[in-house]
């Protein structure tokens, strides 16, 4: 098959997560393993967000999606399982207006959510589909908080890459059409806006 810029740039691929390629980096990028749950093991599908650092490093952004409605005082969060959420991982709403927290464990003993242990209230509600990212530190808010990881690009993998054996299976698309639908980790709004050049369908 033909490799070429020219053919990459129309690249239109079918029954996968990312469905059109306008502009992609080949090659991509290695993946952090350590920064994930499961560490060097298991899969990573295509449709991840990925930070690239100044050393050409992936760091996955991690999202999850809350099961249920969270009160102002409560120090236990329930999530949606398709995460890649650790204890030790600091987590705040999208919008930045909750105040972050750390994980201090997580309970996955439930078929249907995992249940963050986060030891103090988030200070504000959490209604259910909210989306929580990964921040940069516990205890802030507004202003003083912000995302670990912001976005650059959305992982492109013709087959999920096993972390036990391949670390360097991601082509990294910034500018094309995504299917929301298949995104194996959850976005809003807020954070599509951070990939104006991918349109999410």
């Amino acid at each position: 098959m033909e490799d070429s810029p020219d053919f990459r740039k129309n690249l239109i691929r079918q029954n996968h997560c990312v469905e059109l390629i306008l502009e992609d980096i080949p090659g991509g990028c290695i993946i952090q393993r350590d920064e994930l749950k499961n560490g060097a093991s298991g899969f990573m599908p295509e449709g991840i967000l990925i930070k690239i650092d100044s050393l050409n490093k992936g760091h996955l952004v991690k999202t999850a999606k809350i099961w249920s409605d969270v009160s102002t005082s409560a120090t236990g969060v329930m999530v949606y399982k398709n995460h890649q959420f650790k204890a030790g991982d600091a987590i705040t709403n999208t919008a930045l207006t909750t105040i972050s927290r750390t994980i201090k464990g997580i309970d996955t003993t439930a078929v249907s959510y995992d249940l963050f242990d986060i030891g103090s209230g988030f200070g504000a509600s959490g209604g259910m589909g909210s989306i929580l990212i990964q921040a940069t530190a516990s205890g802030v808010s507004g202003l003083d908080a912000s995302y670990k990881y912001s976005p650059d690009a959305v992982g492109i993998s013709e087959l999920p890459v096993n972390l036990a054996f391949q670390n360097t299976g991601f082509g990294l698309l910034v500018r094309g059409r995504v299917k929301e639908s298949l995104m194996p980790y959850p976005v809003d709004t807020t954070i599509k806006a951070l990939l104006p050049l991918i349109r999410f369908v």
